[in-house]
């Protein structure tokens, strides 16, 4: 008779991806049945790492011993914990093989320790405040750095709006999503007109409130991200490559990052419907 172990792995894998989705305790729970299981899980189980506060990271409190053995699992990462501190540089160079990062630190945090770890990755989709991370200004020579040779997605942190801060962007050889923070109560942001301008390569522009908060319209469609109505400054922008969203900001990064319906997967099929309706 055959069973699991008789299988091809990757027809097992995708069997076991298909029964817990985009759940990470149901991928826990099911991994609990046997020692097989679980070492076929494991790219499963392990490929989203969060460190978001004490109460709220996966796959637990940081023990340096266990990311070492278990980190090259791990495609997407959030750090957001300062408390961990000197630490951070450490978690980043144990996740050799992540596609997927978001930094979102406070302003206090020493942002060019991470740095020296960052220049071996080969993100595809980045989340961080990049001015920071470069010493106040991302420059034309910053966007030729080996890390940023795969990038697709940006989500530039922070709250900006010049452009000359953030301006090296647009040498960012492979760049087609861009996502920028605006204060709803300023004027016109520049910083959306020349990024829309200069980014050559640049198909979707997300634009959202700088405070993503869950409100009570999110709460009320029971989803984590939803289409905006674009914000009043940028209402006389035509340039159909914008897209305002708002969404729950944790909760969206976890979904997305897990092959769930978030930012990036909604903004691309609302350009796919205006395409659609040329």
């Amino acid at each position: 008779m055959t069973t699991a172990a008789d299988l091809p792995i990757e027809l097992v894998q995708g069997i076991l991806l298909t029964s817990v989705g985009t759940s990470l305790n149901q991928a826990a729970i099911v991994g609990r049945i046997s020692r097989h299981i679980y070492n076929l899980i494991k790219p499963i189980l392990f490929r989203t790492f969060v460190y978001w506060d004490e109460e709220h990271s996966w796959p637990g409190k940081l023990d340096l011993k266990w990311l070492t053995t278990n980190g090259g699992f791990a495609r997407n990462l959030l750090l957001c914990d300062e408390e961990l501190g000197q630490n951070l540089p450490i978690i980043l160079g144990s996740c050799p093989n992540l596609r997927n990062i978001a930094i979102w630190l406070h302003s206090n945090y020493d942002f060019p320790t991470l740095l020296e770890p960052l220049s071996q990755l080969r993100p595809r989709q980045l989340s961080a405040d990049l001015p920071r991370l470069f010493g106040g200004l991302f420059e034309e020579r910053h966007a030729h750095l080996p890390m940023f040779a795969n990038l697709t997605h940006l989500e530039v942190g922070g709250d900006r709006d010049d452009w000359n801060i953030i301006k090296g962007i647009q040498y960012i050889p492979r760049l087609t999503h861009l996502s920028i923070p605006i204060h709803r109560d300023l004027p016109v942001p520049p910083i959306i007109r020349d990024a829309l301008e200069h980014c050559n390569n640049l198909a979707i522009l997300v634009v959202f409130s700088s405070h993503r908060v869950n409100s009570l319209e999110l709460m009320n469609t029971g989803e984590v991200v939803i289409e905006a109505p674009l914000p009043s400054m940028i209402q006389d922008i035509t340039d159909p490559r914008i897209i305002s969203l708002k969404c729950n900001y944790l909760k969206e990064w976890e979904l997305g990052s897990q092959g769930g319906r978030g930012m990036w997967t909604l903004a691309e099929e609302v350009m796919e419907r205006r395409t659609r309706n040329l």
